[in-house]
């Protein structure tokens, strides 16, 4: 065994001007900053293998910077770029720090000439000069953090805590049954949510050669989005789990790792649904900005409290078997899933709604964003038909890392839970950190009972691959992570 070498490192995302915001279908530019939106990093090496892993108060991974990024870092002695991991928090209160690319997939399937007209305030940071301040910000934080190596321990624990809810809620219609995704529970006609959930807690804590902790990486089955809907920057959740973290153990580092949570949400839809039933339905057309009655920032409190508590009985085990020397490799499994198809029936019917709203409206008489969210559904079936003439296939990346008795397993996916649960009930790992929205953007992956049950996230508008792209996952990271396992070290 060769001893483990630690690097951390934090950096403040948050820019000085307004910005294009990502995570809900209608035009959102920022307001103001409710809290810090962040990007942390965590290095490891032995001499023999390495890994870095970034996790992002962002919606979704910023591929568009990867090449100028990769290029910045070149110089960097040692580090090899194909080793670092971009993960997300899922943050709907943030940027992408690039263009809008649900804007340019509307003008690709519609035309210009009839989408919404969009202004921008003159002094936001959009485009070309987003993508560079994103970059410059990267490149220093892997750096930093690189550079900063030191020979330390790694232990972990798990643990418990309520973060998530389901959010695709089960009713009762004429013909059977249908899923909604944050459908109303408080209706007569609502019978149960689909199968899913996990309030487990994975935790990985890194200390220096004096028993003093450093950081904690915490993996959790939830993705941050309490505060989506508004116009103000916040990392959500996440900003509060910092801070009562850091309050408790010092200042240390905390990395977010979102576990899957496809399927879920940090909103109790049978605690909220009473007294917000049009704010539901308000929520669920994602065409404008609701106010919904219950207290965003007590359910962020209440969040960071309970995971405080995890990560404080994480601690008192952890800290009595801390590994300096612990087992570590890294593998990059490149995946080929297959491609969710749309049959040419549903091809043709989409084509046909997309050709009436084209004769509908026009550069005089444009669609508003309501008919543009509206034809969400079409749109996607249209691009998935085009995409499925050149490819059968989704490619993708995972990382699958070894740190001790534990491993980490990411996927670029929004990936239903229970594909995680299959993963880590037949991992030989003590503990496997599945990790989802890392190093792509794969959409959702959803379970069969959410294709059956239908409803945004489980169609082939917002998914790539289907329940067989899931089986296929789950063997293939299972083959590695076990793989990892097998030989003595």
């Amino acid at each position: 065994m060769k001893a483990i070498r630690i690097g951390w490192a934090q950096t403040d995302l948050t820019p000085d001007r307004p910005v294009w915001m990502i995570g809900q279908m209608y035009h959102r530019i920022s307001e103001y900053v409710r809290d810090p939106i962040t990007a942390t990093a965590l290095a490891l090496d032995n001499g023999e293998a390495q890994a870095v892993f970034v996790s992002l108060d962002m919606t979704e991974v910023p591929l568009h910077a990867m090449k100028q990024l990769k290029t910045k870092l070149e110089t960097l002695d040692g580090l090899v770029f194909e080793n670092i991991s971009f993960g997300v928090t899922h943050t709907h209160n943030s940027t992408d720090f690039n263009e809008d690319f649900m804007r340019l997939d509307n003008e690709n399937v519609f035309g210009a000439d009839i989408l919404p007209e969009l202004s921008f305030p003159d002094d936001v940071l959009y485009g070309k000069e987003a993508q560079i301040y994103l970059v410059e910000k990267l490149a220093d934080l892997i750096s930093r953090a690189w550079l900063s190596r030191q020979p330390g321990g790694i232990s972990a624990a798990h643990d418990y805590a309520a973060v998530s809810f389901s959010r695709r809620a089960v009713f009762s219609r004429e013909d059977g049954e249908e899923t909604v995704m944050y459908g109303d529970c408080s209706d007569e006609s609502f019978l149960r949510f689909e199968p899913g959930g996990d309030t487990a807690v994975e935790l990985l804590y890194t200390w220096n050669l004096e028993g003093a902790l450093t950081g904690v990486a915490i993996n959790v089955p939830c993705p941050s989005q309490v505060f989506e809907l508004h116009r103000f920057l916040s990392a959500d959740y996440w900003g509060f789990v910092r801070t009562d973290v850091q309050k408790a153990f010092g200042d240390i580092f905390v990395l977010p790792l979102c576990g899957a949570a496809g399927d879920l949400s940090p909103i109790d839809l049978v605690q909220i649904s009473k007294h917000n039933k049009q704010e539901l339905l308000i929520w669920g057309g994602q065409a404008e900005e609701v106010l919904r009655n219950f207290n965003m920032e007590a359910i962020c409190e209440g969040i960071s409290a309970r995971l405080l508590e995890a990560v404080k009985r994480g601690y008192h085990r952890a800290g009595q078997e801390i590994d300096y020397q612990p087992a570590f490799r890294h593998e990059c499994l490149h995946l080929e899933l297959p491609l969710r198809l749309v049959p040419r029936d549903v091809f043709e019917a989409s084509l046909a709604e997309v050709r009436r709203i084209q004769q509908v409206f026009s550069r005089d008489n444009r669609m508003t964003t309501r008919d543009v969210v509206q034809a969400f559904e079409p749109q996607g079936d249209v691009l998935r038909w085009y995409m499925q003439q050149e490819t059968a296939t989704f490619p993708c990346v995972s990382h699958v890392v070894r740190i001790g008795r534990i491993a980490i397993a990411t996927n670029p996916f929004e990936l239903f839970s229970e594909f995680a649960q299959r993963m880590k009930s037949r991992a030989m790992a003590e503990q496997l950190f599945v990790v989802q929205l890392s190093n792509g953007i794969g959409g959702y992956l959803p379970s069969s009972s959410a294709v059956c049950g239908g409803s945004y996230s489980s169609k082939p508008a917002s998914t790539f691959c289907g329940p067989d792209g899931g089986d296929m996952l789950v063997e293939r990271t299972l083959e590695v992570v076990n793989q990892l396992f097998s030989t003595t070290e």
